[in-house]
């Protein structure tokens, strides 16, 4: 299964619009709106939890690939191993 780096959700466009909103906070003139400010701790409150399940999506991928490689090497058989009956020691 190939999943996009963002697992199709919309952190690029969080991120955008975050941008959009800093931009013009710094442009302005005068003291900045508690619902500006508010709006833009919920975008950035949004934005950390989309990278958390991001992170989580992609530990779940990486631990399918491992246990399938996994599955993989113990299922060969074992040819040239010792055992302590034919150990010469």
């Amino acid at each position: 299964m190939q999943y996009p780096p963002d697992h199709a959700l919309p952190l690029v466009q969080l991120k955008e619009r975050r941008r959009e909103m800093v931009v013009a906070l710094q442009n302005r003139v005068g003291r900045v709106g508690d619902d500006e400010l508010r709006q833009l701790a919920t975008i950035q409150q949004a934005i950390a939890a989309i990278e958390d399940v991001i992170a989580d999506l992609d530990c779940e991928v990486d631990e399918t690939f491992s246990a399938a490689a996994d599955r993989q090497v113990h299922s060969l058989p074992v040819f040239g191993g010792r055992t302590l009956v034919h150990s010469p020691v």
